[in-house]
Protein backbone atom coordinates (compact mmCIF):
# COMPACT_ATOMS: atom_id res chain seq x y z
CA UNK A 1 0.00 0.00 0.00
CA UNK A 2 2.88 2.45 1.08
CA UNK A 3 3.83 1.97 -2.99
CA UNK A 4 1.06 2.71 -3.94
CA UNK A 5 0.23 5.48 -2.40
CA UNK A 6 3.62 7.15 -3.52
CA UNK A 7 3.08 6.48 -7.17
CA UNK A 8 -0.28 7.70 -6.58
CA UNK A 9 1.22 10.99 -5.44
CA UNK A 10 4.71 11.53 -6.83
CA UNK A 11 3.11 13.77 -9.56
CA UNK A 12 1.67 15.75 -6.99
CA UNK A 13 4.70 17.20 -5.34
CA UNK A 14 6.27 19.22 -8.67
CA UNK A 15 3.10 20.37 -10.16
CA UNK A 16 1.61 21.49 -6.79
CA UNK A 17 3.25 21.27 -3.24
CA UNK A 18 0.63 22.76 -1.19
CA UNK A 19 -1.88 20.04 -2.78
CA UNK A 20 0.82 17.50 -2.02
CA UNK A 21 1.28 18.75 1.48
CA UNK A 22 -2.47 18.76 2.35
CA UNK A 23 -2.46 15.09 1.05
CA UNK A 24 0.35 13.93 3.55
CA UNK A 25 -1.67 15.48 6.35
CA UNK A 26 -4.57 13.68 4.88
CA UNK A 27 -2.65 10.47 4.90
CA UNK A 28 -1.54 10.92 8.41
CA UNK A 29 -5.12 11.73 9.74
CA UNK A 30 -6.85 8.68 8.23
CA UNK A 31 -3.48 6.38 9.21
CA UNK A 32 -4.34 7.79 12.96
CA UNK A 33 -8.33 6.83 12.62
CA UNK A 34 -6.94 3.00 11.10
CA UNK A 35 -4.75 2.60 13.72
CA UNK A 36 -6.90 3.65 16.82
CA UNK A 37 -9.83 1.89 15.19
CA UNK A 38 -7.88 -1.03 14.57
CA UNK A 39 -6.77 -1.68 17.83
CA UNK A 40 -9.84 -1.08 19.76
CA UNK A 41 -11.10 -4.00 17.38
CA UNK A 42 -8.23 -6.60 18.19
CA UNK A 43 -8.42 -5.45 21.68
CA UNK A 44 -12.18 -6.20 22.16
CA UNK A 45 -12.05 -9.28 19.99
CA UNK A 46 -8.72 -11.04 20.83
CA UNK A 47 -10.15 -10.08 25.00
CA UNK A 48 -14.05 -12.12 23.90
CA UNK A 49 -12.31 -15.19 22.20
CA UNK A 50 -9.66 -15.47 25.38
CA UNK A 51 -12.81 -15.27 27.46
CA UNK A 52 -14.82 -17.82 25.35
CA UNK A 53 -11.88 -21.03 25.54
CA UNK A 54 -11.59 -19.96 29.53
CA UNK A 55 -8.21 -17.70 30.05
CA UNK A 56 -8.58 -16.25 33.17
CA UNK A 57 -9.76 -12.30 32.99
CA UNK A 58 -6.27 -11.08 34.78
CA UNK A 59 -3.47 -12.74 31.69
CA UNK A 60 -6.37 -10.72 29.13
CA UNK A 61 -5.85 -7.81 30.72
CA UNK A 62 -2.16 -8.11 30.98
CA UNK A 63 -1.31 -9.81 27.58
CA UNK A 64 -3.81 -9.66 24.87
CA UNK A 65 -5.10 -6.19 25.98
CA UNK A 66 -1.73 -4.93 26.16
CA UNK A 67 -0.31 -6.64 22.88
CA UNK A 68 -2.93 -5.26 20.83
CA UNK A 69 -2.47 -1.41 22.44
CA UNK A 70 1.15 -1.78 21.10
CA UNK A 71 -0.06 -3.22 17.81
CA UNK A 72 0.17 0.26 15.98
CA UNK A 73 3.66 0.56 16.89
CA UNK A 74 4.54 -2.62 15.96
CA UNK A 75 2.53 -2.43 12.68
CA UNK A 76 4.09 1.67 12.28
CA UNK A 77 7.61 -0.33 12.89
CA UNK A 78 7.55 -2.48 10.13
CA UNK A 79 5.88 -0.42 7.60
CA UNK A 80 8.45 2.19 8.03
CA UNK A 81 11.12 -0.61 8.07
CA UNK A 82 9.65 -1.80 4.62
CA UNK A 83 9.71 2.17 3.22
CA UNK A 84 13.36 2.82 4.33
CA UNK A 85 12.04 4.93 7.27
CA UNK A 86 14.04 3.70 10.01
CA UNK A 87 14.28 6.42 11.74
CA UNK A 88 10.58 6.68 12.53
CA UNK A 89 11.05 3.20 14.55
CA UNK A 90 13.54 4.49 17.67
CA UNK A 91 11.75 7.84 17.88
CA UNK A 92 7.90 5.83 18.33
CA UNK A 93 9.16 3.14 20.68
CA UNK A 94 10.44 5.79 22.89
CA UNK A 95 7.83 8.28 22.21
CA UNK A 96 5.63 6.01 22.94
CA UNK A 97 6.84 4.71 26.23
CA UNK A 98 6.96 8.46 27.12
CA UNK A 99 3.54 9.39 26.29
CA UNK A 100 2.08 6.78 27.89
CA UNK A 101 3.39 7.46 30.96
CA UNK A 102 3.58 11.35 30.72
CA UNK A 103 0.54 12.43 28.58
CA UNK A 104 -2.02 9.11 29.11
CA UNK A 105 -1.13 8.61 33.25
CA UNK A 106 -1.18 12.76 33.38
CA UNK A 107 -4.66 12.67 31.82
CA UNK A 108 -6.21 10.09 33.70
CA UNK A 109 -5.24 11.62 36.82
CA UNK A 110 -6.81 14.57 35.77
CA UNK A 111 -10.20 12.68 35.45
CA UNK A 112 -9.61 10.80 39.04
CA UNK A 113 -7.12 9.83 41.89
CA UNK A 114 -5.42 7.06 41.82
CA UNK A 115 -4.32 4.16 44.38
CA UNK A 116 -1.54 2.24 43.67
CA UNK A 117 -1.44 0.09 46.71
CA UNK A 118 -1.08 -3.66 45.04
CA UNK A 119 -2.22 -2.42 41.47
CA UNK A 120 1.06 -3.78 39.97
CA UNK A 121 2.93 -6.96 40.96
CA UNK A 122 6.21 -5.06 42.02
CA UNK A 123 8.67 -7.49 39.60
CA UNK A 124 6.71 -6.51 36.83
CA UNK A 125 7.91 -2.74 37.51
CA UNK A 126 10.96 -4.33 38.15
CA UNK A 127 11.33 -5.94 34.95
CA UNK A 128 9.89 -2.88 33.35
CA UNK A 129 13.23 -0.79 34.71
CA UNK A 130 15.73 -3.37 33.63
CA UNK A 131 14.04 -3.78 29.95
CA UNK A 132 14.36 -0.02 29.71
CA UNK A 133 17.81 0.30 31.06
CA UNK A 134 18.90 -2.42 28.72
CA UNK A 135 17.72 -0.45 25.56
CA UNK A 136 18.80 2.71 26.51
CA UNK A 137 21.99 1.49 27.93
CA UNK A 138 23.00 -0.27 24.62
CA UNK A 139 21.78 2.22 22.01
CA UNK A 140 23.82 4.82 23.84
CA UNK A 141 27.01 2.57 24.75
CA UNK A 142 26.71 0.25 21.84
CA UNK A 143 29.50 1.79 19.42
CA UNK A 144 27.13 1.11 16.24
CA UNK A 145 24.42 3.32 18.39
CA UNK A 146 21.91 0.95 16.82
CA UNK A 147 19.42 -1.99 17.36
CA UNK A 148 20.52 -4.69 15.06
CA UNK A 149 20.17 -9.05 15.14
CA UNK A 150 21.75 -9.60 18.19
CA UNK A 151 19.80 -7.14 20.47
CA UNK A 152 16.59 -7.82 18.73
CA UNK A 153 16.52 -11.04 18.99
CA UNK A 154 17.46 -11.02 22.97
CA UNK A 155 14.43 -8.61 23.33
CA UNK A 156 12.09 -10.87 21.00
CA UNK A 157 13.18 -13.67 23.74
CA UNK A 158 12.87 -11.76 27.09
CA UNK A 159 8.79 -10.51 25.97
CA UNK A 160 7.88 -14.68 25.04
CA UNK A 161 9.58 -15.33 28.14
CA UNK A 162 7.67 -13.23 30.00
CA UNK A 163 4.33 -13.79 28.23
CA UNK A 164 4.53 -17.73 29.03
CA UNK A 165 5.81 -17.78 32.98
CA UNK A 166 3.11 -14.67 32.94
CA UNK A 167 0.07 -17.06 31.90
CA UNK A 168 1.75 -19.95 33.44
CA UNK A 169 1.68 -18.32 36.87
CA UNK A 170 -2.14 -16.82 36.24
CA UNK A 171 -3.33 -20.27 35.42
CA UNK A 172 -1.75 -22.18 38.22
CA UNK A 173 -3.13 -19.36 40.27
CA UNK A 174 -6.83 -19.03 39.38
CA UNK A 175 -9.35 -20.80 41.77
CA UNK A 176 -12.61 -22.86 41.07
CA UNK A 177 -14.72 -19.83 41.78
CA UNK A 178 -13.06 -17.43 39.02
CA UNK A 179 -13.47 -20.18 36.94
CA UNK A 180 -17.18 -20.44 37.32
CA UNK A 181 -17.51 -16.57 37.36
CA UNK A 182 -15.50 -16.19 34.04
CA UNK A 183 -17.55 -19.15 32.86
CA UNK A 184 -21.11 -17.50 33.78
CA UNK A 185 -19.49 -14.22 32.24
CA UNK A 186 -18.44 -15.59 29.17
CA UNK A 187 -22.06 -17.13 28.05
CA UNK A 188 -23.47 -13.59 28.53
CA UNK A 189 -21.19 -11.21 27.17
CA UNK A 190 -18.85 -12.34 24.38
CA UNK A 191 -20.18 -12.46 21.10
CA UNK A 192 -19.75 -15.57 18.76
CA UNK A 193 -16.56 -16.94 18.11
CA UNK A 194 -16.76 -16.81 14.33
CA UNK A 195 -17.42 -13.44 14.54
CA UNK A 196 -14.54 -12.09 16.84
CA UNK A 197 -12.02 -13.77 14.34
CA UNK A 198 -13.55 -12.53 11.30
CA UNK A 199 -13.26 -9.18 13.18
CA UNK A 200 -9.59 -9.79 14.11
CA UNK A 201 -8.96 -9.80 10.68
CA UNK A 202 -10.66 -7.12 10.00
CA UNK A 203 -8.56 -4.99 12.80
CA UNK A 204 -5.11 -6.21 11.60
CA UNK A 205 -6.19 -5.07 7.95
CA UNK A 206 -7.09 -1.84 9.46
CA UNK A 207 -3.47 -1.90 11.50
CA UNK A 208 -2.16 -2.31 8.15
CA UNK A 209 -3.57 0.33 6.11
CA UNK A 210 -3.10 2.71 9.09
CA UNK A 211 0.60 2.06 9.37
CA UNK A 212 1.22 2.40 5.70
CA UNK A 213 -0.81 5.53 5.55
CA UNK A 214 0.74 7.24 8.09
CA UNK A 215 4.30 6.70 7.59
CA UNK A 216 3.84 7.54 4.04
CA UNK A 217 2.60 10.84 5.65
CA UNK A 218 4.99 11.54 8.05
CA UNK A 219 7.84 10.35 6.27
CA UNK A 220 7.64 12.48 3.52
CA UNK A 221 6.53 15.50 5.54
CA UNK A 222 9.88 15.26 7.60
CA UNK A 223 11.90 15.17 4.36
CA UNK A 224 9.62 18.89 2.85
CA UNK A 225 10.46 20.64 5.81
CA UNK A 226 14.21 18.84 6.92
CA UNK A 227 13.27 17.56 9.93
CA UNK A 228 14.42 13.90 11.36
CA UNK A 229 12.24 11.06 10.79
CA UNK A 230 13.15 10.15 14.83
CA UNK A 231 11.57 13.48 15.72
CA UNK A 232 8.70 13.07 13.91
CA UNK A 233 8.55 9.41 15.54
CA UNK A 234 9.20 10.46 18.96
CA UNK A 235 6.18 13.30 18.80
CA UNK A 236 3.37 12.95 15.89
CA UNK A 237 4.06 9.12 15.56
CA UNK A 238 3.89 7.98 19.14
CA UNK A 239 1.06 10.00 19.93
CA UNK A 240 -1.08 9.19 17.12
CA UNK A 241 -0.26 5.45 17.88
CA UNK A 242 -0.95 5.80 21.60
CA UNK A 243 -4.34 6.78 20.85
CA UNK A 244 -5.70 3.03 21.85
CA UNK A 245 -3.93 3.15 24.82
CA UNK A 246 -5.45 6.88 25.60
CA UNK A 247 -8.78 5.74 24.87
CA UNK A 248 -8.48 2.68 26.90
CA UNK A 249 -6.83 4.63 29.96
CA UNK A 250 -9.81 7.15 30.21
CA UNK A 251 -12.59 4.27 29.60
CA UNK A 252 -11.06 2.49 32.58
CA UNK A 253 -10.52 5.57 34.65
CA UNK A 254 -13.93 6.39 34.69
CA UNK A 255 -15.30 2.87 35.57
CA UNK A 256 -12.59 2.99 38.61
CA UNK A 257 -10.66 -0.03 36.84
CA UNK A 258 -6.83 1.39 38.21
CA UNK A 259 -5.09 -1.91 38.45
CA UNK A 260 -5.93 -2.70 34.77
CA UNK A 261 -5.02 0.80 33.94
CA UNK A 262 -1.41 1.02 35.33
CA UNK A 263 -1.16 -2.82 34.01
CA UNK A 264 -1.72 -2.01 30.93
CA UNK A 265 0.74 1.11 30.65
CA UNK A 266 3.22 -1.09 32.28
CA UNK A 267 2.46 -3.74 30.10
CA UNK A 268 2.28 -1.49 26.74
CA UNK A 269 5.87 -0.32 27.55
CA UNK A 270 7.56 -3.29 28.08
CA UNK A 271 5.54 -4.83 24.54
CA UNK A 272 6.49 -1.18 22.78
CA UNK A 273 10.41 -1.92 23.90
CA UNK A 274 10.60 -5.92 23.80
CA UNK A 275 8.27 -6.97 20.95
CA UNK A 276 8.27 -3.76 18.65
CA UNK A 277 12.14 -3.08 19.21
CA UNK A 278 12.73 -7.26 19.14
CA UNK A 279 10.90 -7.35 15.44
CA UNK A 280 12.59 -3.72 14.33
CA UNK A 281 16.08 -5.45 15.49
CA UNK A 282 15.71 -8.67 13.61
CA UNK A 283 14.68 -6.97 10.00
CA UNK A 284 16.83 -3.51 10.58
CA UNK A 285 19.36 -2.80 11.72
CA UNK A 286 18.08 0.78 13.03
CA UNK A 287 20.62 3.12 13.83
CA UNK A 288 20.09 6.62 15.86
CA UNK A 289 19.82 9.55 13.87
CA UNK A 290 19.35 12.53 16.15
CA UNK A 291 22.20 14.73 17.36
CA UNK A 292 21.19 14.34 20.81
CA UNK A 293 19.68 11.48 21.43
CA UNK A 294 20.70 11.29 25.04
CA UNK A 295 17.85 13.27 25.73
CA UNK A 296 15.10 11.18 24.59
CA UNK A 297 16.98 8.35 26.69
CA UNK A 298 16.98 10.41 29.86
CA UNK A 299 13.14 11.25 29.60
CA UNK A 300 12.28 8.12 29.27
CA UNK A 301 14.64 6.62 32.11
CA UNK A 302 13.17 9.68 34.11
CA UNK A 303 9.40 8.85 33.30
CA UNK A 304 9.89 5.06 33.86
CA UNK A 305 11.77 6.14 37.26
CA UNK A 306 8.98 7.87 38.47
CA UNK A 307 6.22 5.87 37.67
CA UNK A 308 8.24 2.87 39.09
CA UNK A 309 8.68 4.58 42.72
CA UNK A 310 4.89 5.52 42.44
CA UNK A 311 3.58 2.36 41.97
CA UNK A 312 4.91 1.21 45.53
CA UNK A 313 2.13 2.06 47.02
CA UNK A 314 1.47 6.06 47.10
CA UNK A 315 -2.25 7.82 46.45
CA UNK A 316 -1.56 9.56 43.19
CA UNK A 317 -3.74 13.14 42.99
CA UNK A 318 -4.54 15.54 40.19
CA UNK A 319 -1.25 17.20 40.96
CA UNK A 320 0.94 14.46 39.96
CA UNK A 321 -1.08 14.24 36.53
CA UNK A 322 -0.35 18.01 36.36
CA UNK A 323 3.82 17.11 36.76
CA UNK A 324 3.11 14.58 34.31
CA UNK A 325 2.32 16.64 31.80
CA UNK A 326 4.84 19.28 32.63
CA UNK A 327 7.58 16.75 32.51
CA UNK A 328 5.81 15.52 28.91
CA UNK A 329 5.81 18.81 27.40
CA UNK A 330 9.00 19.54 28.70
CA UNK A 331 11.08 17.10 27.21
CA UNK A 332 9.14 17.08 23.79
CA UNK A 333 10.29 20.76 23.70
CA UNK A 334 13.30 19.94 24.97
CA UNK A 335 13.90 17.63 21.99
CA UNK A 336 12.47 19.54 19.02
CA UNK A 337 15.00 22.26 20.06
CA UNK A 338 18.01 20.44 20.32
CA UNK A 339 17.49 17.59 17.82
CA UNK A 340 15.56 19.91 14.94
Amino acid sequence: MYHFLTSSCSSFQNESPSLFIAILILSMVVGFYLLTKGGDLLSDHSSNIAQAIGIPSVVVGLTIVSIATSAPELFTSIAAINSGAKGLILGNIIGSNIANIGLILGLSLLISPIDTRNAVPFSQVVLLLILSLFFVGYLYFHPTHSLSLHPGALLLIFIFAYLFFLTISALKNRTQKNNKDTAEETKESTSPIFLSCIMIFVATAALWAGSDSLVFGAKNLASLVGIPQELIGFTLLAIGTSLPELAASISLTKKGEFGMLLGNIVGSNMFNIGLVGGVAGVLGPITVSTQYPWIDYLSLLLLTGILAYWLMGKQLKKSHGIQLLIIYLTASIVTWIYNS
